[in-house]
């Protein structure tokens, strides 16, 4: 890891995130939402899982951070990029819905974001599917998926 990853590491206080990779630090939580701070640096990626509840996604700072989802009507893999270059396509936050397989990477040294999910986050929440079974049930993207595993 860099040392301006952990840097923020050390200022906002991040913990490893074992549910998807990267850092994070809850720092907000009432009956309706949770939001984190959430670090993705380049040494890590989040291979796929699917949240049950929507998950809105912010950039704050760093690189810009590639997330795509798993379109479930044909298994095309779609890419979202959120960071602040909105010239260059890129927005500041993105929703990805419940239930829809996500993948996220850095497209550089690392990406700071923050993520509200409403209802609240438990690790309950999570699943993450077998990528062979994936692979089978949509062949002609099968390599994409499994380099975003």
């Amino acid at each position: 890891m860099t040392s301006a990853s952990e840097q923020i590491v050390r200022t906002l206080d991040l913990r490893p995130l074992n549910v998807c990779n990267g850092y994070f630090r809850e720092t907000w939580r009432d009956d309706n939402a949770t939001v984190i701070y959430w670090l993705l640096p380049r040494e890590h990626h989040a291979g796929w899982h699917a949240a049950a509840h929507p998950e809105i996604f912010t950039h704050h700072s760093g690189d810009p951070l590639r997330i795509t989802l798993l379109d479930p009507a044909d298994g095309r893999p779609r890419d979202h990029v959120i960071g602040p270059d909105v010239e260059a396509g890129q927005h500041p936050h993105f929703v990805v819905p419940g239930g829809v397989l996500q993948a996220a990477r850095t497209l550089g040294d690392h990406s700071l974001t923050s993520v509200v999910v409403a209802p609240p986050f438990s690790p309950g929440i999570v699943s993450t599917p077998d990528v062979d079974d994936l692979c089978a049930q949509y062949p002609d993207h099968a390599e994409r998926i499994r380099a975003l595993a």
